[in-house]
């Protein structure tokens, strides 16, 4: 009876243990998994920085054409009108 009462605590001690060992190597590896997640996030959220920083950069210089092609266009507009007046006068004569 006693042997196998010390028979059945030494099984359930062993299988305590290897549960332990187990458990703690998932742990380690459920931990390198976290840190490569964070890595990979904190990488994802950099090249998400760099990529608002270069739309707003390309936004800028779309604007920056924008205006220059509406200048432009007025310049262009305004010598129309004043070639039309010339035109006008110069038929008139």
């Amino acid at each position: 009876m006693m042997k196998t009462t010390m028979m059945k605590t030494a099984a359930m001690i062993l299988g305590l243990g290897l549960l332990a060992g187990c458990a703690t190597t998932d742990m380690s590896k459920l931990e390198a998994d976290i840190a490569n997640a964070q890595a990979a996030a904190d990488a994802a959220m950099t090249a998400a920085k760099t990529a608002q920083l270069d739309a707003a950069t390309a936004q800028g210089t779309a604007d920056a054409a924008m205006k220059t092609a509406n200048a432009a266009s007025d310049a262009a507009e305004a010598c129309s009108e004043k070639c039309g007046r010339m035109s006008e006068k110069a038929m008139a004569k």
